[in-house]
């Protein structure tokens, strides 16, 4: 990413499930947004980012309930 600090990791978007992937990519109308999406914190999720979230079954469901309330507007 070009705008990542040097010797900063990847973020690792391989650890996700394929449906979360698929529903931010639908979401947000391709990868590159999903992804910036995926990696920014988010004030819903007590401002982590949805992929520090996702990293239980738990955070799935919720990064998937927070996807699904943008999909109808619902931003709050």
């Amino acid at each position: 990413m070009p705008d990542q600090l040097i010797g900063e990791p990847e973020p690792d978007f391989d650890r996700l499930p394929r449906a979360l992937m698929a529903h931010a990519v639908d979401t947000f109308g391709g990868p590159v947004k999903a992804r910036a999406w995926l990696t920014t914190p988010n004030p819903v999720l007590n401002n982590l980012q949805p992929l520090e979230i996702a990293a239980t079954s738990e955070g799935v469901a919720r990064v998937e309930e927070v996807l699904t309330r943008i999909d109808y507007g619902i931003f709050s």
